[in-house]
């Protein structure tokens, strides 16, 4: 199974706003690495510079994960890809631009957990609408609230927490 890892960019901001320890959301991404990598499934990230997926997937590899796609706009001359790491995923897969970013991260996750939410990851929610994504799991102790109503009715949305991933991803 391919899980994609959706969650904010710059932790610090993201940790700030939440009123949550820096060091607290590190130990859950370390805790949750260590699961992932256990499982032998591989992961989908945008390997951003600095972002919770660099996080995630630094350690991932530590505890020996299995492989990593990174979604990576190549041909992308309006942003670039000059605050990506294109070492950090096994395989890139070229998303053409920006633009196809989430709609590409969405092909190829089975499904998506979300460390938290950002304008980002909001998208990539939102796309997983149109594609073969089977549930998008969202740590709730890593948001300040739930979905609108009229998101989840058309997302497969489920809020859990470490323990229960492990019920739901083996």
């Amino acid at each position: 199974m391919k899980i994609g890892i959706v969650g904010p960019l710059r932790i610090d901001k993201f940790c700030e706003v939440l009123k949550i320890e820096k060091v607290d959301y590190e130990h859950f991404i370390y805790k949750l690495s260590e699961y992932l990598a256990s499982t032998g499934h591989e992961l989908v990230i945008t390997p951003d510079v600095g972002s919770v997926q660099e996080m995630l997937v630094r350690t991932y590899k530590d505890f020996y994960g299995k492989r990593v796609f990174g979604i990576v706009p190549l041909d992308d001359d309006e942003f670039g890809v000059k605050n990506l790491d294109l070492s950090l995923p096994d395989e890139v897969v070229d998303c053409k631009t920006w633009r196809n970013q989430p709609e590409k991260l969405c092909e190829e996750s089975d499904i998506l957990l979300v460390l938290g939410l950002s304008p980002g990851a909001m998208v990539e929610i939102c796309y997983s609408k149109w594609f073969k994504v089977k549930k998008v799991y969202i740590f709730e102790e890593f948001i300040s609230g739930r979905l609108h109503l009229e998101i989840e009715k058309d997302v497969f949305v489920e809020y859990i927490n470490l323990s229960d991933l492990k019920d739901k991803i083996k």
